[in-house]
């Protein structure tokens, strides 16, 4: 459960500390208290989105600690969540998720002290804490949210059923993609075919080869300079080993000088030796370069070729890739587009076959579906019948009408098609018979506010006891209720806290009355500042707030009428 919320600098609330109990939790406080910002902080912690414009003004940054306590063992979706996030409860068996928002616009999320991401801050809040907002009444009058209403209440099997369904629906759009494609104008698809097989032998005339071009450049500088290479190379014979003074003849007079010169001074044989090597070192580079320098290619048409070859491949490079590599692989995606237009027939006839298997398991699906959502339409009926009567609704009745949309491409359904998406077949709307003897009426159009507070009430209280999330906060639930009904609504809360910890707020006192613990939000101005505080109430003081409720007074009458609501409380609470 939600054990405590540590608020600092959150809106009108510069510190708070409030602690939370088991059972039914109320928050009542005069209309523009800041009831809302407790339920905002508490879902800032949960990860929900987090804007600069909530800190405190005059503060650089606010944060929110809530405290769970969800022991050593916790929930199997939970468990499975926190261990793949490689984290645990602390070793009292509690998950504090914290959020720190700052001025500057920077949020940061924690859990038990390590970082996190938002995102896994939220996926843990979300299997802690389930959030019925002011908005949801409008929204379940919406058809689509009533049939997400639905699934949720008929359990884990629609959800996989659906998930499976998702699959194939997908699986649908893209094999008609694929047909749409594939079925294109025929005289399109020829004007393609045309060009992909210009462009494939264009590219096959080429008989391109990988790393054909670094060798052209290379061959294209040794043809256009061998004219120059040719006079250097025989520069560099004529240096080396011509008659005369070269190289070769120096080293050859001063190896036999020294060789002399030895038979004097033994010491100079080492010497000459290595004199002589040399000599014999550049006859043989003489050799080497006179070999090179015949072997100098000075052709004009050969340069013209290379220079040829150059330009068609830049013309390739151009057109189909920026290297012989990237033209060869296009050329790959040529052919397979090619073969794919070329049997076109035979790949649509394969398509369509695959997309009426997939149809058939889509079809398939979806009956199981269908199925299913009617029988938990008909549990849906049965249980809220008797939760409708508790809240002082006796004889009303809620059903729920399906209806499909024909769609020439849709699934085959009871003599005809219909539309199919990833949610089925079904359209389903939520029908109210308030009173017996009247025809149901969309829920929209068939109850008061009052009742249709009630209605929601009871089936978010069907929500709640078939899930797994262990608080659940209601906030001002009782919206158009008053009188003996608000007492029905308080012992269907009381009820719900029983099997989990309810969190409400509230404007009456008969379900306040019946609280397990009862804060009372305040705003109060100090000087020029105005804050909110939040304080568990009980005694004397709790009396005081019942009276405010009830616009009794404060004096001995209004708190004696209070004191009878409690005794009341007492009753019911020991009855139920």
């Amino acid at each position: 459960m939600l054990a405590e919320l540590v608020i600092e600098n959150i809106a009108l609330i510069d510190t708070a500390h409030v602690e939370f109990g088991p059972g039914l939790n109320l928050l009542t406080g005069e209309t523009g208290a800041g009831k809302s910002i407790l339920i905002d902080a508490l879902g800032l912690a949960l990860g929900d989105r987090a804007s600069p414009d909530r800190v405190r003004e005059g503060a650089e940054s606010g944060r929110v600690d809530a405290v769970f306590h969800i022991g050593q063992a916790p929930g199997p979706r939970l468990a499975a969540v926190l261990e793949e996030a490689g984290l645990q409860p602390d070793e009292d068996g509690r998950l504090i998720l914290t959020r720190e928002v700052s001025r500057a616009g920077r949020s940061t999320a924690r859990i038990n002290g390590r970082p996190v991401t938002t995102a896994l801050l939220r996926q843990v809040g979300a299997l802690l804490v389930e959030v019925h907002g002011q908005g949801d009444n409008q929204a379940l009058l919406d058809p689509d949210q009533q049939l997400e209403w639905l699934d949720a209440l008929a359990g884990a099997g629609v959800a996989a059923l659906r998930a499976q369904l998702a699959d194939r629906v997908a699986r649908l759009r893209e094999l008609a993609a694929r047909l749409r494609h594939l079925a294109a104008n025929p005289r399109e698809r020829e004007r393609e075919l045309d060009l992909l097989r210009f462009q494939r032998d264009e590219i096959d005339a080429a008989q391109l080869v990988p790393g054909e071009e670094d060798e052209l450049v290379s061959r294209r500088r040794l043809l256009a300079g061998a004219e120059r290479l040719a006079r250097h190379l025989g520069e560099a014979y004529e240096a080396l080993y011509a008659a005369g003074s070269s190289a070769a003849d120096r080293l050859g007079e001063a190896a036999r000088a020294l060789e002399e010169a030895s038979a004097i001074d033994p010491a100079l044989a080492g010497l000459a030796q290595r004199v002589r090597g040399l000599e014999y070192e550049v006859e043989e580079a003489a050799r080497d370069v006179r070999s090179r320098a015949g072997a100098v290619e000075h052709d004009p048409a050969a340069l013209a070729q290379v220079e040829e070859r150059l330009a068609r491949l830049q013309d390739l490079k151009r057109k189909y890739g920026d290297s012989i590599e990237d033209i060869l692989a296009y050329r790959r995606q040529v052919a397979e587009r090619i073969a794919e237009l070329e049997g076109a027939a035979e790949r649509v006839a394969m398509l369509e076959a695959e997309r009426q298997r997939i149809l058939a398991e889509a079809a398939g699906l979806a009956r199981q579906l269908h199925q299913a959502r009617r029988e938990a339409a008909g549990r849906l009926s049965r249980e809220l019948r008797p939760i409708l009567a508790a809240l002082g609704m006796p004889g009303a009745g809620l059903s729920v009408a399906f209806q499909t949309v024909p769609d020439p491409a849709g699934v085959p359904w009871e003599g005809g098609t219909v539309r199919l998406t990833e949610r089925g077949v079904d359209r389903v709307e939520f029908l109210l018979a308030p009173n017996p003897g009247e025809p149901p009426r969309p829920l929209a159009r068939a109850a008061s506010g009052g009742e249709r507070s009630r209605v929601m009430l009871a089936l978010r209280s069907l929500h709640v006891t078939a899930g797994e999330v262990p608080t659940v906060i209601f906030d001002e639930v009782d919206t158009g209720v008053g009188g003996e009904t608000a007492w029905a609504v308080g012992q269907r809360l009381a009820a719900l806290a029983r099997a989990r910890q309810v969190l409400c707020v509230t404007h009456l006192a008969p379900i306040t009355a019946l609280a397990d613990r009862h804060l009372a939000v305040r705003k109060e101005t100090r000087g020029r500042r105005t804050r909110t505080t939040i304080r568990m109430l009980a005694g004397e003081e709790r009396l005081q707030e019942l009276a405010r409720m009830l616009g009794t007074g404060s004096g001995q009458e209004g708190t004696g009428a209070a004191r009878l609501l409690l005794e009341r409380a007492r009753k019911l609470r020991q009855a139920g």
